[in-house]
């Protein structure tokens, strides 16, 4: 008996220790959530990447065969136009040498190589065999270079007319739908010209799988992949006050200055060649000629900065002595410095505004200078950008080292948006955390509502795309080429080993990090957030667009208010490089412009921001930011100087406003990812607005700044309103979805499928409480909170950092999830002794009366 008590005492004693030291714990355990610091770990130094050996060819240099005669009698000193050992420039001289000029000039110019004192005579006719039809300063311009650029590269040439960069089709399409113009569908059906694709609807460059791959494009979604596109048209004067929206013609044709068939704005940033030299020929920002022929001005702007064409490795360019090779992302900012402004916010710029006075000044008082049009705050440079290799910073990628042949001189078919055409996606080279590149299907993140057989990998090529392996640069394929999306060979990206390898145009070599490496070697610089956004939450790189979270900033442009005025005349880009003379220029070369009626007088954005992007779904199905961009909010003033419309927001189809959030790759890669507060909980990137639209929620509404009375009257009589108002507007300029979660403005104006986020998808961001929930009791109030409180008071303790809050916080989230699971447990298990106890309640009732008799 007295050892059974004893038993019973230990055991409730023992108990007891339990309970105390349970008790203890959580006092503890919350003690250092709310209070007690953690130390963080320290981040570790990221590693420089190893050079590879491919360096920049090296081609020989060597005179001309005839120095001091033929062209060069006056030209002496011109840079030719590649290396003179290079097969291209070896296949030029030997046409030339054919058609009496043994330097070749001819083959690209024509003009007459025996003519030494007269330069009209000399820049006049052709040679016997040249297919000019005379002499042309501008070989490269669509308007001549089927018979110079096409004797080699017919292709090249065929694919550029029909090319994005000449159609603008985007462009037409996204304009004319802001002015209420064709939102009944996302068919496009104009571009800067008629253009036709005369050869049917098979890619010229291509493997088979991305043939295939684009007629399948082309059958689903036929408005995106036109056959055929007519050229803008002209106003109807006639019918302009009951369409005012025609004004979307005049503007186009008037701000359209950047497609290849024409020189573009001559200025700061803006100085290009026509055609194929657009891109493929060198200018500075100042456009000064900087080389050693003799007979250009080096004092007159508009000049090349040499005369050498910049293309791959294998064509290496010097100036000033200093060498290099590929295309220059300045070259690309010559254009794509206006719509969205990729080519600047690569380089870590935002474009701002045309001010006059905007700062930091210089060493002499002046103001920033504009570079395409725009002045600019520096923010971040891409990832790709600058790159840290051996200790030191270093140019990265160029845009052509990912945007391949197709996507950039076209691929036969006609290109209307850039979803239509760019064939890259991030992870081709990147993967995802659970596969290797090659591992994954083809059309993955292309999806385009597709559903992709997951165990089809795509692999690896054994040969680059047949265009790369004769005009480019080729690189020993290693383990194998990675393919593109679509399908393509990248021609300059390998595997080798476990690693991935970019071989950029600029001579460097990078290794990329690969996910499923970095995930096998645990090797993640911050291993918490990464592994917890891409393994723990496998329906982010399901459902997003890597950029989504990996663009930190993104330049946004809202609420673009213009006037277009029909008693003022503008310059006509695309009629201007319509007129062409018999040398090949076009009226827009010496600024002898076809003119129109109608010209865009006023214009600026509402306002712009860098932060935050709001997120959509694109026409890939993916989660997407969205920029503001064509957010028209038009004025139209007739010839007689009257207003025919004022401050006009258009309507679509559907009934919301015409005015559009676009989905945009911003191309401000970081190697950070966006906070997830910057989405969960955030009204902006769910699509309702800053605050959900409470800022400018009344636009219809003018505002006034002057004397009233106490019941807001004006006083004065000549009163202005300081604000007027945009009658049709439904909100602030960022808010895409009302309270009530309905669609109010456009989301992308080119593909069916673009939407904002589901509703779905929005409640699972609204998160809004989550630190409510806590904070309504922390820390003073419930009881055991208040006691916590106290002890932490007396004891001096302070309040934990955010990541050990964090890392607490998930500790206690187990904690509790393993007392319910075991509460569930024994829930589960009490039933059965519940059950059995109730059967045998009469023996059990008579075992206790026995032992307590006892």
């Amino acid at each position: 008996m007295r050892n059974t008590i004893f038993c019973k005492r230990l055991a409730d004693a023992a108990l007891l220790c339990v309970m105390a030291a349970i008790a203890l714990f959580i006092i503890h355990y919350y003690l250092n959530i709310l209070y007690i610091p953690t130390a963080t770990a320290a981040t570790p130094a990221a590693g420089s990447i190893p050079e590879l050996p491919l360096p920049v060819t090296d081609v020989p240099n060597k005179p001309f065969p005839a120095e001091n005669q033929y062209c060069l009698t006056c030209h002496q000193g011109i840079e030719p136009a590649r290396p003179l050992a290079s097969p291209m420039m070896e296949a030029i001289l030997q046409k030339g040498a054919e058609m009496g000029d043994p330097n070749g000039c001819v083959v690209c110019h024509a003009g007459n190589p025996h003519e030494k004192t007269n330069k009209d005579s000399a820049h006049s006719g052709k040679p016997a065999g040249s297919k000019l039809a005379g002499f042309t300063p501008v070989p490269g311009a669509l308007q001549v270079n089927d018979n110079t650029c096409g004797l080699c590269h017919s292709d090249h040439t065929y694919n550029v007319h029909l090319s994005n960069m000449n159609t603008d089709a985007g462009k037409m399409k996204a304009i004319m739908w802001s002015w209420g113009i064709g939102t009944e569908n996302h068919d496009h059906l104009y571009a800067d010209h008629d253009t036709k694709d005369t050869d049917g609807p098979t890619p010229r460059f291509g493997s088979d799988t991305y043939k295939a791959y684009m007629q399948d494009m082309a059958k689903n979604f036929p408005g995106q992949f036109p056959a055929e596109l007519k050229q803008v048209p002209e106003i109807s004067p006639e019918q302009l006050e009951s369409m005012p929206e025609q004004a979307a013609y005049t503007y186009l044709r008037n701000c359209n200055a950047c497609h290849l068939s024409n020189k573009g704005m001559q200025d700061r940033g803006h100085f290009r060649g026509m055609g194929c030299a657009a891109c493929h020929s060198l200018y500075s920002n100042e456009g000064y000629y900087e080389g050693n022929d003799p007979s250009i001005n080096k004092q007159e702007k508009g000049h090349l900065l040499v005369h050498s064409m910049q293309g791959t490795r294998k064509s290496p360019v010097t100036v000033n002595g200093k060498q290099f090779t590929g295309i220059q992302v300045s070259t690309c900012a010559s254009c794509h410095s206006a719509g969205r402004r990729i080519g600047h916010a690569y380089q870590g710029l935002m474009a701002l505004d045309h001010s006059d006075n905007r700062g930091p000044f210089d060493e002499n008082g002046l103001p920033q200078q504009t570079n395409g049009g725009y002045v600019f705050k520096y923010m971040r440079d891409d990832a790709h950008h600058r790159i840290a290799k051996d200790g030191k910073t270093v140019t990265g990628l160029l845009c052509q080292d990912c945007h391949t042949t197709n996507s950039m001189h076209g691929n036969g078919n006609i290109g209307t948006t850039t979803l239509a055409t760019v064939e890259i996606e991030c992870a081709d080279c990147h993967g995802t955390p659970d596969k290797y590149p090659w591992e994954l299907p083809i059309g993955y993140g292309d999806e385009f509502g597709k559903t992709l057989d997951r165990n089809k990998p795509r692999g690896l090529a054994d040969e680059p795309m047949e265009v790369t392996a004769r005009f480019a640069t080729v690189y020993p394929k290693e383990d194998g080429y990675l393919m593109s999306a679509r399908g393509n060979a990248l021609g300059n990206v390998v595997k080798q080993a476990d690693k991935v390898i970019v071989h950029s145009e600029t001579g460097l070599d990078f290794e990329v990090p690969v996910l499923k490496q970095i995930e096998k070697d645990n090797s993640w610089s911050d291993a918490v957030k990464a592994k917890t956004a891409m393994v723990a939450v496998p329906q982010h790189m399901e459902k997003l667009e890597c950029y989504a979270c990996h663009s930190t900033w993104a330049a946004q442009y809202y609420g673009y208010k213009y006037v277009i005025d029909y008693s003022k005349n503008s310059i006509d880009w695309l009629q201007s490089a319509e007129k062409v003379n018999s040398d090949g220029t076009t009226a827009d070369l010496k600024g002898r412009y076809v003119m129109q009626p109608g010209a865009p007088t006023y214009g600026d954005y509402s306002h712009m921001r860098w932060e935050n992007p709001p997120l959509g779904i694109n026409g890939e199905g993916r989660v997407t930011p969205l920029v503001g961009v064509i957010q028209t909010v038009g004025t139209v003033i007739g010839p007689d100087g009257k207003t025919i419309t004022w401050n006009r927001v258009a309507k679509t189809a559907d009934g919301y406003d015409a005015i559009e959030l676009a989905p945009l790759n911003p191309h401000t890669t970081s190697k950070a990812s966006r906070d997830c507060s910057d989405c969960h909980g955030n009204q902006v990137a769910m699509g309702y607005g800053l605050d959900g639209g409470i800022y400018d929620a009344e636009p219809q509404t003018p505002r006034f700044a002057d004397v009233v009375t106490a019941d807001a009257e004006n006083v004065s009589h000549f009163t202005h309103a300081q604000i007027s108002a945009i009658k049709e507007l439904h909100g602030d300029f960022m808010q895409l979805l009302n309270a009530e979660g309905k669609q109010v403005q456009t989301i992308d104006s080119h593909w069916p499928g673009s939407m904002p986020l589901t509703t779905a998808q929005r409640d699972r961001l609204a998160r809004s409480g989550t630190c409510m929930a806590c904070h309504q009791d922390i820390p003073n109030g419930s009881i055991p909170m208040k006691m916590l409180g106290k002890v932490a008071k007396v004891a001096n303790l302070s309040f934990a950092p955010a990541d050990a809050h964090a890392h607490l916080l998930r500790e206690n989230n187990l904690l509790i999830a393993w007392i319910k699971a075991i509460a569930i447990v024994c829930g589960l298990l009490a039933i059965p002794v519940i059950a059995i106890c109730y059967a045998k309640r009469k023996t059990i009732r008579a075992k206790l009366r026995k032992r307590l008799t006892a």
